[in-house]
């Protein structure tokens, strides 16, 4: 019962995290790890069991994706995304976690730097006036692609990264890209919790009682997303960031 009760709590966790920014993962496979797990079990079991945080998340979010304008955004980062998750789903389950791990850490910090600095990166307008049409496009997909594919094959701080790209081609709302990630890696997560109850050693009990905790941490998270100002989302995003680093270094 103790246990059980630790994964539902690291499940809230997860779910108020990946609303918020991303990076539930370093709530859930942590705890998963400490209650015996091995690593691909947790990891897998972790990956199941967040996904409804995220579409909890987004549906907090519904009226400012019905307002956002960003359908063709929605649908190319869907698809790219999901396209990415496939291409890891079978690195994740073949391949040493070495080849990977080497880089996530300095993938992570990137990625949290960028999102933070990106107001002065970017220039405002300035520079993404050169993202329009095709080029746009171009970075929206390979970029969410490559975010796709470690989504599925570790995935703290995906949402970080998708983030920093959603902002980079020309989303200017922090929020608005906020709610765009939490959809489409919500419902990316969804095919790959599918894939991974087929083909990988999920605890299932774990899952679900994660899944319950995400479900309650995606809502209550997505509501205090949406009331944080801008300086103080950017340092919950460097924070994250950092965390996600840390672990994936000493994981």
């Amino acid at each position: 019962m103790t246990d059980l009760l630790l994964v539902l709590l690291a499940g809230i966790g997860a779910g108020m995290l990946n609303a918020v920014v991303g990076a539930g993962t370093l709530a859930t496979y942590p705890t998963l790890l400490a209650l015996g797990l091995p690593p691909l079990a947790a990891n897998v079991t972790s990956a199941v069991g967040i996904f409804p945080g995220s579409l909890v998340g987004a549906w907090t979010y519904r009226e400012v994706l019905r307002s956002s304008g960003a359908r063709t955004t929605l649908v190319l980062a869907t698809v790219s995304m999901l396209v990415g998750a496939l291409i890891g789903i079978p690195l994740l389950l073949a391949l040493p976690p070495e080849y990977f791990n080497a880089v996530v850490p300095w993938l992570i910090v990137v990625a949290g730097g960028l999102a933070i600095a990106q107001p002065w990166l970017t220039g405002n307008a300035q520079i993404h006036g050169n993202f329009e049409g095709s080029h746009r496009r171009l970075v929206l997909v390979l970029g969410v692609t490559v975010a796709g594919v470690y989504l599925s094959y570790f995935g703290a701080a995906t949402g970080v990264i998708t983030l920093f790209i959603l902002l980079y081609v020309g989303i200017h709302d922090l929020q608005i890209a906020n709610a765009i990630k939490n959809l489409i890696t919500g419902i990316v997560n969804a095919v790959i919790a599918i894939v991974f109850l087929i083909a990988a050693p999920v605890d299932v009990l774990f899952a679900v009682v994660i899944a319950m905790g995400s479900a309650l941490g995606g809502y209550l998270g997505g509501k205090i997303a949406q009331k944080l100002s801008l300086v103080v989302f950017r340092v919950v995003i460097g924070v994250v960031a950092l965390s996600a680093a840390i672990v994936a270094t000493t994981t």
